[in-house]
């Protein structure tokens, strides 16, 4: 019988994006494009009002910080992406996955809608951020809000 692990030990993603895709808008033109949306599997109780989920969290899922709002969320995900720290993996024109730091943690946020660039994210720990990958999100975090 297989085992259930709370966390995947391997990096999601191969890596970080080298080469932006050509038929990809820019980054900071895609950055006002994404969206955070959240999910409920990740949310218990006590949850900020600014996401507009019911909390459901799930047994095996990674509990978000109650005291983030969404538009915390969403202006690190822009940055992120403006910033490039995301995946190389792109689904249409969003990439799958984007890393930041978030209320003093490493987050990864998940694409979770591709036509309207929707994301959900959860914390993760500093271990399962790609390889040289706490440096390029440390140096994103003081770049211009989008």
């Amino acid at each position: 019988m297989k085992q259930k692990h709370r966390y995947r030990k391997k990096t999601k993603g191969a890596g970080f994006v080298t080469t932006w895709p050509p038929d990809v808008p820019p980054p900071a033109e895609l950055a006002l494009r994404v969206k955070y949306r959240g999910s409920s599997e990740h949310k218990a109780r006590p949850i900020d009002p600014s996401f507009d989920v019911e909390p459901a969290l799930r047994s095996d899922a990674s509990q978000c910080m109650p005291q983030i709002e969404r538009a915390e969320a969403e202006q690190a995900l822009r940055r992120a992406v403006r910033a490039r720290v995301v995946s190389e993996q792109f689904e249409g024109i969003f990439p799958r996955y984007a890393w930041a730091i978030v209320a003093g943690r490493h987050h990864i946020a998940r694409l979770i809608n591709r036509e309207a660039g929707e994301y959900k994210g959860w914390p993760i720990e500093d271990s399962e951020v790609p390889v040289g990958g706490e440096a390029r999100i440390a140096e994103m975090m003081w770049g211009d809000d989008v």
